[in-house]
């Protein structure tokens, strides 16, 4: 009966939904030098929310909860979520899941940083 449970128990964690990592975004791609320097603006002693934000040149790296409240990430999974990006992904952009909630991810992608006169 208490393996049963157990069982059943590990069928439901197993089963949750979880954030799905992708190399997707702009058609453009951020330099990996730009994305590296948005990373090293992450303090690993820290701790961040929702919506945290780190850019530097044409890449923008932001922490995101998609609507799952106030998730708290440590500074050190946010620069390691970010790494494993820039690692993975051929192309410097992506988001991969944080696993501190199902739907908590960083995302890497480029960002136009300069003015464009009409």
């Amino acid at each position: 009966m208490q393996l049963t449970s157990l069982l059943n128990a590990g069928l439901l964690i197993a089963s949750a939904q979880a954030y799905t990592n992708n190399c997707e975004g702009s058609t453009y791609s951020p330099s990996i030098t730009d994305c590296q320097a948005a990373i090293r603006n992450i303090h690993v002693d820290q701790a961040y929310v929702d919506q945290a934000q780190f850019s530097a040149g044409d890449c923008y790296l932001i922490y995101a909860t998609n609507d799952s409240g106030d998730q708290t990430i440590g500074g050190q999974l946010l620069r390691d979520t970010a790494e494993a990006i820039l690692d993975t992904c051929g192309h410097h952009k992506g988001s991969f899941g944080t696993n501190n909630c199902d739907e908590c991810h960083v995302t890497m992608n480029y960002r136009s940083h300069r003015s464009f006169d009409a």
